[in-house]
């Protein structure tokens, strides 16, 4: 069970969530508009929040996520954004604000709680915080990588390196020139060690920014793949 902060200036959309994510034994709060939600945030603590892209005025959502990753107490909290749109430069744009995934309208449940699951998960596990020093030299890990399933939502890959969690990857394969679809944005979502005879990570990915048209012959190919 987590608290959840819904954002949305529509009432049907609050609504839905509120009751998908109640159902699902999450304690929810829903607020209309950014300010409303600040003023939330500093009154009590939350687990994650949920943010609709879009809202009247000068107030979007993407202005509440910089805000909110301003507040050193808060630079930290899981935030989605809610958008109904999947074009990449919406979605980057999300993500470069500082929210850690996206859910398109209209919410579809099960991806919807795959990503919430795994953002808590993940927020729950970051516990350390590593100093960084800056660099601008390229470099390429020489390492076994394996796609070792597809879904809508994203990849699972097995690899001889841990990836680092919440980061945005690109991976380079054949399959993606089979199922047809350009070679996608992955943001790392879990990287688990697998301690065997041959020591490896099971890495769990979603998709970012593949646009509906980009979406068919993925689902298509799953389809083929799953009729074996």
């Amino acid at each position: 069970m987590a608290k959840i902060l819904i954002v949305d200036d529509q009432k049907s959309v609050l609504l839905t969530l509120e009751a998908l994510l109640s159902k699902e034994g999450h304690v929810v709060t829903a607020r209309e508009n950014s300010r409303d939600a600040i003023d939330a945030l500093s009154r009590e603590p939350f687990d994650l929040m949920i943010t609709d892209a879009i809202m009247p005025g000068s107030e979007t959502g993407y202005a509440l996520i910089r805000t909110v990753r301003l507040d050193p107490k808060l630079s930290r909290l899981p935030i989605v954004l809610l958008t109904g749109k999947r074009e990449k430069a919406d979605v980057e744009k999300g993500i470069q604000s500082g929210a850690d995934d996206y859910i398109v309208k209209p919410v579809d449940p099960e991806i919807l709680f795959a990503k919430i699951a795994h953002l808590l998960d993940r927020s729950a596990h970051q516990k350390t915080t590593f100093a960084e020093a800056p660099a601008a030299a390229k470099g390429v890990w020489d390492t076994k990588t394996e796609i070792i399933s597809v879904s809508e939502l994203g990849l699972t890959i097995r690899s001889g390196l841990a990836v680092p969690l919440g980061s945005l990857q690109k991976l380079d394969s054949p399959l993606f020139e089979e199922i047809g679809i350009p070679r996608p944005i992955l943001r790392i979502v879990a990287c688990d060690e697998h301690k065997t005879p041959e020591p490896h990570f099971v890495v769990q990915s979603h998709f970012v920014g593949l646009s509906e048209k980009e979406l068919m012959p993925l689902r298509l190919w799953i389809r083929a793949k799953k009729s074996f």
